[in-house]
């Protein structure tokens, strides 16, 4: 019997000799120190928004308190770039043991909130994700798992927390009633469920679900996936297609009919010109749309697979850079520039074929797992160097091409000389082309490695040697994009439509300028054909974005059928368009000669006016019909066809225009593209304030200032969306001058109340399909408020302007303005404008209190037209 318990007290002791190196090793692994975690307190929540997205949008919230005795309490109090922050940061949020924590579908206004009291130290977490692809999503401690119809969401906890108290989870579905779920809730209704735990102690909840989102939304996350990103491309393929045809049948009419005969020289460069940017405009943008989705299509079939996947980023680099050559043939610049575009042509062609010259790998992008030599080339800085040199050549090459064809475009209209064969290219501007794109390369791979930081912030730095090949692997992996994205940025979001604006204008300038000595009163068809092709490339906003399926042509046609109604409605209502009593229209009869004597009638007939007041109300007295009289006179015109023997003969204007109407409606200038010009000076200086108001709303308020540091051209794009958003408003003002005298209205305000409504028209659209499927409205009610009221102010100004010669006979413009007006009309033009004002404050005060949270993904509805480089 001792033999027996010797042998089992052996046995047992030589088992606890056994487990206690395991045991010292597992609380040596425990760097977290769980068990101090225990009495941890924890809420969880989260959130679905599925109405008023381009896409459902998931916020979550994590708030965590933890007792001071535990260990890493202190280092959450640490500035984020410590180590010993990050390693309690990684305890509570993610698997401490994981050394490459990283995620990019997780967003962030910024680090979690940490807050001291007595015996807590809280942290609160909040995190959003937008459901815009099918796969796999985690934010904070929720996963979304997107399928094809169903998604399920689950509670992932990080382990040092799996023994805390878990006080309450919420979920809100967005109202929709989920299709399972586990464990039962405690409390809540079938959209907001609710697990609570109101003692420590226990297993934690379970929670495991899953949703039927909206058709639309699921749609909309459907789109990225292989082949629904090809349709993407097709859906957008009618834009440049459309624009292309609509752009040769501009050239077709003004051919057609030349301005005068002989044609002139310049209407003949600028129809050639107008014809090769409507190719151009076709064969880029089918570039420009295809380039990543049919790579990524060769990849997802196994075809071409050594260009489509091993050769990739050459190939990207290949497409931009013939794109870019392709404007600089057409813009001819000179021989400094184009010795410039053969030298980064050069470089790029370098790094595509011979990447390993510069010290790059020679697979450009390789695993670093599988190739870790290849991979380590990349720590070296001259490789990024390189690299970045080969993006700013790209940069080059295009701001090059795009300056030149603008020139060539503008220079083409000059009656004087057609220019040589390469045109005169500043070297002031070539040299500042150079800055910006070296500027433009910088910033996007510090933009990249931002990114990276953003979506690592967790990783522990220096782990060990790998860390160092995985870093510097992932952030050229963002970077590598560069030469697609900006193709994508630069000509699908702006170029587009910067080329064939000018290309239109162009022309209209030539035809002006080659018209006879006796213009005629309006536009001639042609031109105006090319007017409304102008306001659809230049002003129209263009939308048409609905579920993830882009369907740019409803918004244009809405667009198009509101430009033809007004032009429509304007030959029958506007001032020139009314008919004599003999059967002409008022502008047959009416001349440029006869502007001075007009101008005096004008004048005449509101101080007339003005003494009937002062009769009526007792201050003068004076023969009230002979006053009628000479008001008669001035209601007159010359025959247009007097009878024989009876050349002074006189007609009457029609009853419903006066004196006052016909010198406004005639407008400041003596031709149509003279009032063109005007107006849009004017709105070049109104819509100042105006950009800037909008710039805040969709670029700086709240956190989408922050944003610009993650985004590849997140800066650049504030400046080229300011400058875009000028040229818009310029452009509508520019279109509301030249069609001054076929709008409807007696008055410049009610001429550009036409002109804003056919600006809405798309907005309208736009609103009432995205209303339909649950799309947000942005910042429009804004963007609409702000156009209205910078063309009323430009239609003000003009009718001031046309009476420019009374200008020093009033001490105010305000004064010059009610004698134009009347008392009655001015105060209906008052009231309008105070409507406007109040309406923009209005909306002002509303923006100011939705402050947008951080974009990681973008959403394709954001980029342009383009299709992204994202695809497989």
């Amino acid at each position: 019997m001792l033999g027996v318990r010797h042998v089992l007290f052996v046995s047992a002791a030589a088992i606890l000799l056994c487990l206690l190196p395991g045991a010292s090793a597992q609380a040596a692994d425990d760097a977290c120190r769980t068990g101090q975690l225990k009495s941890a307190r924890i809420t969880a929540s989260v959130r679905f928004t599925h109405q008023g997205e381009d896409y459902s949008k998931a916020e979550g919230r994590l708030k965590i308190k933890v007792p001071k005795s535990w260990n890493h309490a202190p280092d959450l109090l640490l500035n984020e770039d410590t180590e010993r922050y990050r390693t309690a940061m990684r305890c509570l949020l993610r698997q401490p043991g994981d050394l490459y924590p990283y995620r990019d579908t997780e967003g962030r206004t910024s680090a979690p909130a940490v807050t001291v009291e007595k015996e807590w130290v809280t942290v609160d977490q909040r995190t959003v994700t937008w459901v815009v692809s099918r796969g796999t999503r985690e934010f904070g401690p929720w996963k979304i798992t997107v399928g094809a119809r169903l998604w399920k969401l689950e509670l992932v906890r990080p382990p040092a927390l799996d023994r805390s108290w878990w006080q309450e989870v919420a979920v809100d579905l967005g109202g929709r009633a989920a299709r399972s779920v586990s464990s039962t809730p405690t409390t809540g209704t079938t959209t907001e469920l609710t697990w609570n735990r109101e003692k420590p102690g226990g297993a934690p909840p379970e929670i495991r679900l899953s949703l039927q989102p909206p058709a639309a939304k699921a749609l909309a996350a459907r789109w990225s996936d292989y082949p629904w990103y090809l349709l993407d491309a097709f859906a957008w393929l009618p834009l440049p297609l459309l624009f292309s045809v609509l752009l040769l049948d501009v050239a077709r009419r003004t051919r057609r009919a030349p301005a005068g005969l002989p044609r002139a020289d310049a209407e003949t460069r600028t129809v050639d010109n107008l014809i090769a940017v409507g190719w151009l405009t076709f064969v880029v943008g089918v570039v420009e749309l295809f380039d990543g989705p049919l790579l990524g299509h060769f990849t997802e079939q196994s075809t071409a697979l050594f260009w489509a996947e091993e050769q990739r980023i050459p190939v990207h680099f290949g497409l931009s850079v013939l794109t870019g050559l392709m404007l600089c043939v057409f813009g001819r610049p000179g021989r400094a520039a184009v010795g410039l575009v053969i030298a980064a042509t050069g470089y790029v062609s370098v790094v595509m074929c011979y990447p390993e010259w510069l010290g790059l790998p020679t697979r450009l992008l390789p695993d670093w797992q599988t190739f870790p030599d290849e991979a380590s080339r990349l720590q070296e800085p001259q490789a990024l160097a390189a690299f970045a040199g080969a993006c700013a050549c790209v940069v080059l090459i295009w701001l090059v091409g795009a300056v030149a064809s603008l020139l060539r475009l503008w220079r083409a209209a000059d009656v004087s000389v057609a220019g040589p064969s390469w045109g005169r290219f500043p070297h002031t501007v070539l040299v500042a082309l150079v800055a910006v794109s070296a500027v433009v390369s910088a910033a996007s791979m510090w933009t990249a490695e931002n990114l990276w930081k953003h979506q690592s912030w967790l990783s522990r730095r220096n782990a060990d040697e790998d860390y160092g090949l995985w870093h510097v692997s992932t952030f050229f992996r963002e970077l590598r994009w560069f030469p697609a994205d900006w193709l994508d940025w630069f000509y699908g979001g702006y170029l587009w439509w910067w080329v064939p604006s000018l290309a239109i204008l162009a022309v209209l300038r030539a035809r002006a300028g080659a018209a006879s000595a006796a213009p005629a009163a309006l536009p001639p068809p042609a031109d105006l054909y090319g007017l409304k092709v102008f306001l659809v490339l230049c002003v129209m906003p263009v939308f048409g974005w609905y579920a993830g399926i882009p369907l740019p042509l409803t918004t244009i046609l809405g667009f198009w059928l509101a430009l033809t109604g007004l032009l429509s409605f304007g030959t029958r209502r506007a001032v020139l368009y009314q008919q004599l009593a003999t059967g002409h229209r008022l502008h047959e009869v009416v001349e440029e000669v006869d502007r001075r004597d007009r101008l005096r009638a004008a004048r005449r007939h509101r101080e007339l006016h003005a003494q009937l007041r002062r009769l009526e109300q007792g201050q003068q007295e004076e023969d009230r019909s002979k006053l009628e009289r000479e008001l008669d006179r001035l209601h007159r015109l010359p025959h247009p066809s007097p009878p024989p023997g009876l050349p002074r003969t006189w007609i009457r204007l029609p009853p419903s225009i006066g004196p006052v109407d016909l010198a406004l409606a005639w407008g400041p200038q003596a031709t149509s593209w003279g009032n063109a010009l005007r107006a849009a000076r004017f709105t070049a200086l109104l819509s100042v304030p105006a950009v800037a108001i909008m710039m805040w709303a969709d670029y700086l308020r709240g956190t989408r200032w922050e944003d610009k540091f993650l985004e590849r051209f997140g800066f650049a794009e504030i400046v080229m969306a300011t400058l875009t958003l000028e040229l818009m408003w310029v452009g509508a003002g520019f279109a509301l001058g030249a069609l001054w005298r076929v709008l409807p209205g007696r008055r410049g305000p009610s001429r550009a109340f036409g002109l804003a409504l056919v600006y809405t028209a798309p907005v309208f659209v736009q609103t009432v399909s995205g209303w339909i499927v649950g799309q947000p409205i942005g910042t429009w009610p804004l963007n609409l408020s702000l156009t209205l009221l910078v063309l009323t102010l430009t239609g003000v100004a003009m009718d001031i302007d046309t009476f420019r010669g009374e200008r020093r006979y009033w001490p105010t413009r305000a004064g010059l303005l009610l004698s134009l007006y009347q008392w009655r009309m001015a105060s209906v033009q008052v009231a309008f404008l105070v409507g406007q004002v109040v309406a923009l404050v209005t909306i002002w005060q509303q923006l100011k209190g939705n402050d947008p949270m951080i974009f990681i993904e973008r959403s394709p509805s954001e980029g342009g037209r383009g299709t992204g480089s994202d695809a497989p």
